[in-house]
């Protein structure tokens, strides 16, 4: 009765924020329906794919992203001069001046709207992360946004069916997925710069290795601002490799730059330790800058300088180590693996080989009742990740005795390998309650002829042979619940 109070509560709070907020009758109508959806489809959603937020979680967050991050929500209709700025996407989200907040524009279309509230959440990334930070945190949150609008794309409150084309970036659905079935969706929902350390610290170095690539290229794709930098840095990195050639010339060249750093530390340092020179350089630097980039104060222009005097004293580190030979063979290596990390085109298939191994240890540790129908459930959901086509035949092997012994699955035969072919089935079927399936066993010329149900309705029907030495029991005509 609580849950059924809360959803209510949700309705009533989101209609008055669209009043507050002076939405359009239409864009409210729309946001209530989608709302009635996502409700009407939730307990489906969560039974299959198990690593879920609560209901009340859930729908509390896209109340709370509405009323935080959503400044207007305008409805394309078809046919429309705003319906033709989205034939490329069918929701645009277009930050407001503050950069707090955000404008959608979105077809008629519930799902749209579900994904282009949650992406609408997705906070600024700090620039100053590393290029693999910002891919990660970026391929992360896409991936949440897609499985949240998932609950109204892919269920419909009674039946289960993927829609791979309405996904917008199969690579961070992947990495989203896998990664919550590894860490959970509290700590994957919430990962930021600092999180994002403790996952790295956590995780097998083979697979954040993994990670970081193809997150990376995903990137690079999408942030063009970002892979302008990237390109520039490449170039960079590659006329500093061809001066490195000549060991003797880049060093003496370095030593001049070094000069030029020094002279360079001094001035700021003076002028830092002089208020009036501060001010007056504050002032000259000001006058150069159109209205829009002129620095506020002149402590603001202080910690300018000393960002600076930061950087160059970094780059004299660097100089001081490259005039060790040692360093100076060190340091180009080290290039030329940065060099490598971004020109080496990688796909997602070895990140989920690693991932596969990472699973397999959680089946391995897994051994309560629940936890083993989650396995059951998640490792079907894997089987139907869009692009996702791993190998998971040994993993099902391994579960399908798991969960006899643990009394999720009814026991089929004496032998293991049999009753993982037997039940093998259950993995191909995108019925939603995997409880409610039946089997059906009979002979056959090669051996056994399975016949799998939901309900009345063949799910799977195959053939299998009975290894040597192996018994059994046929019921005729008759049907035996999977699970327990």
């Amino acid at each position: 009765m609580r849950s059924k109070i809360l959803v209510k509560d949700y309705k009533e709070e989101l209609a008055n924020i669209a009043e507050q907020k002076k939405f359009s009758v239409n864009t409210g109508n729309l946001l209530l329906s989608m709302f009635y959806k996502t409700e009407d489809s939730f307990d489906n959603y969560e039974k299959v794919k198990r690593e879920v937020p609560t209901r009340d979680e859930f729908l509390g967050e896209i109340v709370e992203n509405v009323k935080k991050y959503c400044n207007d929500i305008k409805i394309a209709e078809p046919n429309t001069d705003l319906a033709k700025t989205l034939t490329k996407n069918k929701c645009n989200i277009i930050p407001d001046n503050n950069k707090m907040t955000r404008t959608i524009i979105t077809f008629p279309n519930e799902k749209n709207l579900l994904y282009g509230i949650s992406k609408a959440s997705i906070p600024n990334i700090d620039e100053t992360l590393s290029t693999t930070e910002k891919a990660i945190l970026t391929a992360i949150s896409i991936g949440k946004c897609i499985s949240i609008s998932e609950v109204i794309r892919d269920f419909n409150g009674w039946s289960w069916s993927i829609l791979p084309k309405e996904i917008e970036s199969t690579e961070c659905n992947i990495i989203y997925e896998l990664l919550v079935y590894l860490y959970g969706y509290k700590f994957i929902n919430n990962i930021d710069s600092s999180s994002l350390k403790t996952l790295k610290n956590n995780m097998p170095k083979e697979l954040w290795n993994e990670l970081e690539k193809v997150a990376t290229q995903f990137y690079l794709s999408y942030d063009k601002a970002e892979n302008e930098r990237v390109l520039k840095m490449l170039s960079e990195y590659k006329t500093k490799l061809n001066k490195m050639k000549n060991q003797k010339e880049f060093v003496e060249e370095i030593t001049e730059e070094k000069k030029e750093n020094l002279i360079e530390i001094r001035k700021i340092d003076s002028i830092l330790s002089n208020a009036g020179e501060l001010k007056k350089q504050y002032l000259a630097y000001n006058s150069k800058l159109p209205n829009e980039e002129k620095i506020f104060s002149v402590s603001n222009y202080a910690e300018l300088l000393e960002k600076r005097r930061k950087e160059i004293m970094e780059q004299m580190n660097v100089y001081n180590r490259m005039q060790n030979p040692n360093e100076f063979l060190k340091y180009r290596d080290e290039i030329r693996l940065k060099v490598k990390f971004y020109e080496t085109k990688t796909d997602i298939t070895k990140f989920q080989n690693e991932f596969l191994k990472c699973f397999e240890k959680k089946i391995e540790a897994t051994n309560d009742k629940k936890g083993i129908t989650d396995l059951v459930y998640e490792l079907r959901y894997l089987k139907f990740i869009p692009n996702c086509q791993m190998k998971l035949t040994n993993l099902q092997r391994k579960i399908i005795p798991k969960a006899i012994n643990a009394r999720v699955l009814n026991p089929i035969s004496n032998n293991d390998d049999l009753d993982y072919r037997i039940l093998k089935g259950i993995f191909e079927t995108q019925v939603v309650s995997l409880e409610e399936l039946y089997i059906k066993l009979g002979a056959s010329n090669n051996g056994l002829s399975v016949i799998i149900y939901d309900g009345d309705n063949i799910e799977q029907k195959y053939e299998v042979q009975l290894p040597e030495g192996s018994s059994v029991q046929i019921r005729k005509a008759k049907k035996s619940k999977i699970f327990e």
